[in-house]
């Protein structure tokens, strides 16, 4: 039997319906080998859902769904492999945990402007466990009062891109966010490229090594998409990656629509013991230098 791994995930440590329990059970149920958290700026995820793992055989991998922009363009980078227990890592994610608080702040303060009346309290409350709160837990809390009929018309009517109480999110300079996950020894990789960004975009991050790979596969990519960034992923020698971007949601995509073969978690694994030695090399090459009274 051939081994899937579905490498895009959400838990309700951001903004997924599912436990990280809930969801490795759920790949376990469908057969899934292996799956990546990749919650949105957060890892708060990951000790749960990989001590599942171990429990139900489901090999979890420590992700991250890291938000950034260039030029005023949205660019998500999955990150694999993190150290995700690095103070400094930890300590850099709080800080944006804690620009998302205050997002939330301005977001419901223009709610209420337009009449539109909801509370940072109930908006915490139905983010539970999540550790980054996000429109998501918002458009809920604006449902529950019955300011809408529907989920998805919270976003189109009020906190949509387009809407009259959107507010825009802080985000790292995407090349600034490679270089935080490398940091973190992961292994980064351009998430959904054909719903952000061009090919030439990514032709620059390839080039210049500030990826390891593309998400080739995802349910939102058309097949001319998937050719288009299979041949990039060619030319260049980076990895190949899919997923389902899976967060639960009902008419959404479902865990395991999107998978690709163990090679790929394989291939990966190289990718990130190199970057792990490239860490260790350069931490002691500072070190001499540094005794060495050099720099």
């Amino acid at each position: 039997m051939i081994k899937r791994a579905d490498l895009h995930t959400h838990t309700t440590a951001s903004d997924g319906r599912l436990t990280p329990t809930q969801l490795v059970e759920l790949a376990a149920n469908i057969g899934l080998s292996t799956i990546a958290i990749t919650d949105h700026d957060t890892v708060a995820g990951l000790p749960e859902g990989i001590e599942a793992g171990k429990r139900l055989g489901v090999e979890v991998i420590p992700g991250i769904e890291l938000s950034t922009e260039d030029n005023g363009t949205d660019i998500h980078m999955l990150g694999y492999f993190i150290d995700y227990q690095n103070p400094d890592f930890i300590e850099m994610l709080h800080h944006f945990q804690m620009i998302r608080l205050e997002r939330a702040k301005k977001i419901i303060e223009k709610l209420a402007e337009l009449g539109v009346h909801i509370t940072l309290e109930e908006v915490i409350q139905i983010a539970g466990n999540a550790a980054s709160i996000g429109r998501p837990h918002i458009a809920q809390a604006i449902l529950n009062r019955g300011y809408v009929s529907d989920f998805q018309e919270a976003f189109d009517k009020y906190i949509g891109a387009e809407g009259p109480a959107y507010v825009p999110k802080y985000k790292l300079p995407t090349v600034e966010g490679t270089k935080f996950l490398y940091k973190a020894g992961g292994v980064p990789v351009i998430a959904h490229p054909g719903l952000s960004t061009t090919p030439d975009y990514v032709e620059f991050l390839a080039k210049n090594g500030h990826i390891r790979g593309i998400e080739v596969w995802h349910p939102e990519h058309t097949p001319e998409q998937v050719h288009t960034y299979y041949k990039l992923a060619e030319k260049y020698r980076l990895l190949k990656t899919g997923g389902s971007d899976f967060h639960g949601v009902p008419g959404k995509s479902k865990l395991g629509q999107v998978t690709v073969a163990y090679v790929s978690v394989a291939a990966l694994k190289r990718a990130h013991l190199m970057i792990r030695a490239q860490r260790v090399d350069a931490r002691i090459t500072d070190s001499f230098r540094e005794l060495a009274g050099i720099g």
